[in-house]
């Protein structure tokens, strides 16, 4: 019996003799059933912080120190509203041991580095472990999230004074942040903004707001479909300084143009005229107050109609600055036709250092600028230009593969057909399965399971892909359908049980699958999660978080499916709701975990769980004592 489950036996007996002492009294506001749910929800509660205490203890001895890291920092948001000085001590821990893990590879990595040749998966950031450790300590204390921020500014060598605090209304006075500070208080504070923290995102994102880069321009994108007003004050606030800022070029004027009317994509361009685009999830342009939007074209025609002389002393150059404005020309002839002929003039007296950078970029220049021709085909184009240069049948094949992934990434039906026309039946048979899953999840996300489900029944899918899509149409239907859903889901487990026993894909299908029956049917959870942790410990690795796989199909040329059978949330919310019906139970059973990662991703959900119930008198659940 393991120390968990030691200290879970002494907790219930403590339980059911302070629950039959004799004696005791009513008082004359609470009945004695009132007192007793008191006395064993308290007793509930001091099991969780034993668990979590337990764990905290346990994962000072991990041998994987990144584990050790997030454990820690976990466990101190868990606890914190129950022991801040607790938390802050964990969370301090937490920090070093991130620092051992991180310090061991600074200075020769950098913040994003190409993956080697292989499958070996892509290096990931160096500070992202301690920017997990930050963003929780700062969720609950301003001055801990402002220390870890101090520290993280030292990795470029330069000393950051503290920021002076702010209110949420308006831009603070800049502190000597480096760039790479500026990139992890603008990452935090992102994150916080997407978490519905709107003011203790600007608490954290103003001070860095005063230069015009990307990460500024995306926080202020994402922070106006949430509070349009600060974003916009923040927005002309960055307007002011680009016009005051002598250095202030083309690149600067693009990356605002991103948040005043393309916000969906970012171009920044090179000396010699060759744009990078990065392109986000699709968003409407921004409505714009009159006087902020003549400010941008004030501030835009500055920086366009700088001399030539001054313009090669920039990043961007007479031919990057050159593609901003053939770029941005229409948007001047459209909304500020008094500024556009004078921005005419200087693309003609630079036209002879950069025509040939639109030339080679001419279907990215006006891309989002200048509405696109509806009626163009563009998957049917690309195939024809594809097929015109076709050599032999290897390149028709790909051709074809091409077309038929893209087309099916859109939702559109001609993908099996484009796929039917593959010659090699080894890679026509991948490619479709492709189609088929993509067809399906499209289906699925327009709501349409009916349709999704006959397309799945007749498709030729691994039990992985199956079992997936299944379980998705049950999400879909239990709202409306409980009992289609649950057939579903049993549908659903029944594919997952033939998957090959001791494989990620099997263990992470019935964790999905948990925290689904855990929702609708929480009686089959508590059976289906034993079936899970076995299938877990058998799998050498397994953390719960990591549900993300990549297949590969067969055929002449290499087709990576990547597919995501259960998400990073569903173990916590399994376990979560398993404490929610039995809390005990559900910390026993966490604790079966073999390993390291599971049994402590399992063991802090059923805790948090246990310590956010509401008191007694709020409508609590009722507590019952394992039997």
């Amino acid at each position: 019996m393991n120390r968990l489950s030691c200290f879970l036996c002494l907790l219930v007996l403590t339980a059911s003799v302070s629950a039959q002492k004799p004696g005791v009294k009513p008082s004359s506001s609470k009945t004695a059933e009132q007192q007793e749910a008191e006395a064993l929800q308290e007793i509930r509660r001091q099991a969780a912080i034993g668990a979590l205490n337990l764990l905290a203890d346990q994962a000072r001895s991990y041998r994987d120190e990144t584990l050790r890291a997030r454990v820690q920092a976990r466990i101190a948001d868990a606890l914190w509203e129950q022991n801040a000085e607790q938390a802050r001590d964990l969370f301090r821990r937490a920090w070093e041991a991130a620092e051992a893990v991180e310090g061991q590879t600074e200075g020769s990595e950098v913040a994003s580095v190409p993956a080697a040749a292989g499958r070996r998966p892509r290096p990931r950031p160096r500070t992202i472990l301690r920017s997990e450790v930050l963003r929780l300590a700062a969720k609950h204390d301003r001055a801990l999230g402002e220390e870890f921020l101090a520290k993280l500014a030292t990795l470029t060598g330069q000393k950051a004074e503290a920021p002076r605090p702010s209110d949420s209304s308006g831009p603070s006075p800049s502190a000597n942040l480096s760039p790479a500070a500026i990139t992890q208080r603008l990452r935090l504070a992102s994150e916080f903004l997407e978490a519905g923290e709107i003011e203790r995102a600007l608490q954290f994102a103003d001070p860095a707001l005063v230069q015009t880069v990307g990460p500024a321009i995306s926080f202020l994108v994402a922070l106006r479909e949430k509070n349009a007003s600060a974003a916009d004050q923040r927005f002309a606030s960055l307007l002011s300084r680009a016009a005051a800022d002598p250095s202030a070029d083309a690149n600067t004027l693009s990356l605002l143009t991103s948040y005043a009317f393309t916000p969906s994509m970012y171009v920044v361009v090179s000396n010699t005229g060759m744009p990078s685009t990065r392109h986000s999830e699709p968003r409407p342009a921004p409505d714009l107050a009159t006087a902020l939007r003549t400010a941008y074209f004030r501030v835009a025609s500055g920086i366009l109609l700088k001399p030539a002389g001054v313009l090669d002393q920039t990043s961007a150059g007479r031919a990057g600055t050159y593609y901003i404005g053939a770029r941005l020309l229409p948007l001047f002839q459209q909304h500020a036709p008094e500024l556009a002929p004078l921005i005419s003039a200087q693309l003609t007296a630079l036209r002879g250092d950069a025509q040939h950078a639109v030339n080679e970029s001419e279907r990215t220049l006006t891309r989002d600028i200048v509405p696109e021709d509806s009626t163009r085909d563009r998957v049917n184009d690309d195939l024809e230009e594809r097929l015109g240069k076709a050599r032999n049948a290897d390149e028709r094949d790909r051709a074809y593969a091409f077309a038929a992934m893209r087309a099916a990434d859109s939702g559109d039906v001609r993908a099996r057909d484009f796929a039917d026309k593959i010659e090699d039946s080894e890679t026509r048979n991948g490619v479709r399965r492709f189609v088929d899953y993509n067809l399906i999840r499209g289906l699925l996300s327009k709501n349409n399971v009916a349709e999704a489900l006959r397309l799945a029944a007749k498709s030729d899918l691994t039990h992985a892909h199956r079992t997936s899509i299944l379980r998705s149409a049950a999400r879909l239907l239990v709202k409306t359908d409980r009992a289609r859903a649950l057939t579903l889901l049993d549908e659903s487990l029944a594919v997952a049980r033939r998957i090959d026993a001791g494989t990620p894909e099997r263990a992470y299908a019935l964790t999905g699958l948990l925290a689904e029956f855990v929702k609708v049917e929480p009686s089959r959870g508590w059976l289906l999660a034993d079936e899970t942790v076995k299938a877990a410990n058998g799998v050498a690795g397994f953390t719960g978080e990591d549900g993300q796989i990549q297949l590969e199909l067969e055929g002449k040329f290499s087709i990576r499916m990547g597919m995501q059978i259960a998400s990073s949330s569903d173990l916590p919310e399994a376990f979560g709701g398993l404490a929610a019906e039995d809390p005990f139970h559900a910390l026993s059973v966490a604790g079966d975990f073999t390993g390291e990662a599971p049994r402590a991703l399992a063991t802090i959900a059923a805790a948090r769980a246990i310590l956010a119930r509401k008191p007694i008198g709020q409508s609590a659940k009722p507590t019952r004592l394992p039997g």
